[in-house]
């Protein structure tokens, strides 16, 4: 996740899971980055774990659900990726699908992950990305993501076996696959994004993808801006 942010100019840093630590930790920050990561624990958006569920780990549910209120208070740009598309979506009221197979049977994805540890290691090695599902989406018009990308389609890795289901208060759904899942989220008004699929190893695919990462930072470096001249 570190190198497209890096060669976009930003330095990452991870905050310290510590909830009383939350408002110091954003004070320090220009923008949020909500990463990928294991299943949210499906009692955060009101239903019982499916036997398709995969692990969830609920210390980190807790920590970055706590953040994206604050986050949004501040008027932080925030990018997600993953399950950062759902840590957004369930912040903010929503919910998932458990697993693909219940909405839409036919979507590329990686039971257990094989295409994916593959693809992680050959990212960690510096080496190109190994064949992996991969599918269309279709962006929205006129959205950051259409405007970053520039273009109406595009091809974007499936390795996510979780969808959103109904979306959290003031989002918009601004990408979805064939089959209408949805792929990306905004809120508009606000430099908020979040996608499905693991944008950070995109950039290795098509080059196209750099461009989200550029214009994330030069969000933050906007509110910097903003932020000490005022």
């Amino acid at each position: 996740m570190q190198r497209p942010l890096l060669a976009a100019g930003a330095l990452p840093v991870a905050l310290p899971q510590l909830r009383g630590a939350i408002d110091a930790a954003l004070d320090t920050v220009d923008a949020l980055v909500l990463a990928p990561g294991r299943d949210i624990e499906p009692g955060r958006y009101g239903q019982e774990p499916h036997p398709l569920l995969a692990a969830t780990e609920p210390r980190r549910d807790a920590f970055e659900l706590d953040l994206v209120g604050p986050a949004l208070t501040r008027g932080l740009p925030i990018l997600g990726m993953c399950r950062g598309i759902q840590v957004l979506n369930v912040a903010l009221g929503g919910t998932l699908f458990q697993d693909l197979s219940l909405v839409a049977p036919g979507h590329p994805s990686d039971p257990g992950w094989r295409h994916w540890k593959l693809t992680e290691a050959a990212s960690l090695a510096d080496e190109p990305p190994p064949p992996h599902p991969r599918h269309e989406i279709e962006i929205e018009p006129d959205t950051l993501l259409a405007r970053a990308l520039a273009t109406s389609r595009i091809d974007v890795n499936s390795f996510h076996h979780q969808a959103i289901d109904r979306l959290g208060e003031g989002l918009a759904a601004v990408a979805r696959s064939h089959d209408g899942v949805i792929e990306a989220i905004e809120l508009p008004g606000s430099h908020v994004l979040a996608v499905q699929w693991e944008l950070h190893e995109e950039a290795r695919v098509d080059a196209r993808f750099q461009a989200v990462f550029e214009r994330f930072v030069e969000a933050a470096l906007e509110r910097r801006a903003t932020r000490a001249a005022a």
